[in-house]
């Protein structure tokens, strides 16, 4: 079974795994029997983080229960702990790399004053005074120096040693980071060296060093506001990024494709260095970078023949409030027919399946017993709801920004009207999409489906494929 690692390093890999997660839920396909994603970033209070981290839990468990190979939720998106094929290793069951509770100042963290005097001088000469009593606590500040130094751990944690036990020859790496940071911009030249270093140790090294190995940095797409307690100044994100750049271009050796992607920075998110204070807005940016993830496995291996493949995204039209009418075909191929679906299957049940009592689905699957006791109806609502992290979440938080992403109406009651400018054709001899039209539409896949024994599989199944009819026969092409 061929298995996708995604390694997701810092705020900017935590946040476009959260809308890679969101893709999934919708059904958009990649191509691998199981993704496994490793997030590594060691201010564990990161609100960025943990809400990426609940998404991928709460989808893990919907999967789980009911996921279909031709639906939504239908890819197996697993924690490393999931994945035990050989090994005796054991690791923290979570999709984070489990730093250890740092709990320290980055100058005792390289025990300085253990140092002599001519090395505490050489220290002081090439970190700040702010570097060496930054707390970990909260990650690297935009200190990539910093970070390079702590992420040296990486090729010694249980986690990387379990996650080579684990490899197996055609298993893909994919690598998300930011450019502009402190831990993206150190944890991904780093790890992409250990991981082409065939004699770094690791168990099945000679298999990983030969791997298909992608990844995306992300220049700069956002802003901070202006503060003077904070070390984290975005005037600077630019000249971090020429100078990374620079490092790049002569130091990563053996990838095979790298995807770029930035925009010009809009409304500034407040300054928070780090912890659960950090919590930004989703962003355009981080749904195209999720994007890289599913192109890149599309490619077959011969093409990885040759030298490093670049890629880069752009927009068919720049406007600040982005439709499908601004992606070129091949994204809407991708992921509009899914997230439209998805759309009406979360309309629907937020707003509309608990008007459907008595109806013949609606009793047949036992449906006002399963959500007052089934945690399977209680996990989705939570996917799809949450205020924090779910699925409404997200779309409001991409309406937010100043580049905003608004493929929907979030605001309307009409069905015929959820798609933006995809208006559904309707008259009063022709209902279009209606509340009733789904209820005749259920009772009817419900019938056809009887034989599937499973009810929250055929749940899902029912909708996506109502959804898909009214898809294919009903909303304006994308």
């Amino acid at each position: 079974m061929a298995k996708l690692f995604v390694f997701g390093i810092g705020g900017t890999g935590a946040r476009v795994l959260r809308s890679f997660a969101m893709l999934m839920a919708a059904g958009v396909d990649v191509n691998c029997d199981k993704v496994v994603p490793i997030l590594i970033d060691p201010d564990t209070q990161n609100a960025d983080l943990n809400r990426t981290v609940e998404a991928l839990k709460s989808y893990r468990r919907l999967h789980t229960a009911a996921g279909d190979k031709s639906g939504f939720f239908k890819k197996d998106i697993s924690k490393l702990a999931d994945i035990e094929e050989s090994g005796e290793g054991k690791i923290k069951d979570t999709f984070t790399f489990d730093f250890g509770g740092i709990n320290q100042s980055f100058k005792e963290f390289i025990h300085f004053n253990e140092m002599d005097p001519d090395t505490q001088s050489l220290m002081q000469l090439l970190y700040t005074q702010d570097n060496l009593q930054s707390p970990l606590t909260i990650g690297f500040k935009g200190s990539p120096n910093v970070g390079s130094v702590v992420l040296n751990k990486l090729l010694d944690s249980p986690e990387i040693r379990y996650f080579a036990d684990n490899f197996r020859k055609g298993d893909r790496i994919f690598i998300i980071s930011s450019i502009f940071g402190g831990t993206g911009a150190a944890g991904f030249p780093l790890l992409l060296k250990n991981l082409k270093n065939p004699d770094s140790g690791l168990q099945n090294a000679g298999d990983i060093s030969s791997a298909i190995i992608g990844a995306i940095t992300v220049q700069p797409y956002f802003g901070l506001q202006s503060d003077n307690e904070s070390a984290i100044d975005s005037n600077t994100f630019v000249t971090k990024t020429r100078d990374a750049l620079a490092y790049y271009k002569n130091n990563l050796q053996g990838l095979d494709t790298l995807y770029y992607i930035a925009d010009n920075p809009d409304t500034p998110y407040e300054n928070r260095p780090g912890g659960a204070s950090q919590k930004n807005n989703a962003h355009l940016v981080e749904l195209l970078s999720a994007l890289a993830i599913i192109d890149f496995m599309e490619y077959p291996e011969a093409d990885f023949a040759g030298p490093t493949l670049y890629h880069e995204y752009g927009l068919k039209e720049d406007a600040r409030e982005i439709t499908f009418d601004h992606l070129y075909e091949e994204t809407k191929q991708r992921i509009g027919k899914q997230l439209v679906q998805f759309k009406y299957f979360a309309k629907y049940y937020k707003d509309f399946i608990h008007q459907d009592k008595g109806k013949n689905y609606y009793k047949a699957l036992g449906l006002d017993n399963a959500f007052a006791n089934d945690n399977f109806h209680k996990e989705l609502r939570q996917f799809l709801e949450n205020k924090q992290w779910g699925f409404y979440a997200w779309l409001h938080e991409l309406s937010r920004n100043s580049r905003r992403f608004m493929p929907f109406d979030l605001n309307t009651s009409n069905l015929n009207l959820l798609v933006k400018d995809k208006a559904v054709s309707h008259s009063w001899l022709k209902k279009g999409i209606t509340h009733d039209g789904f209820v005749v539409r259920l009772n009817k896949e419900e019938k056809s489906l009887s034989a599937e024994a499973d009810q929250r599989r055929k749940f899902l199944q029912m909708f996506y494929k109502v959804t898909d009819d009214y898809f294919n026969e009903k909303v304006p092409a994308l």
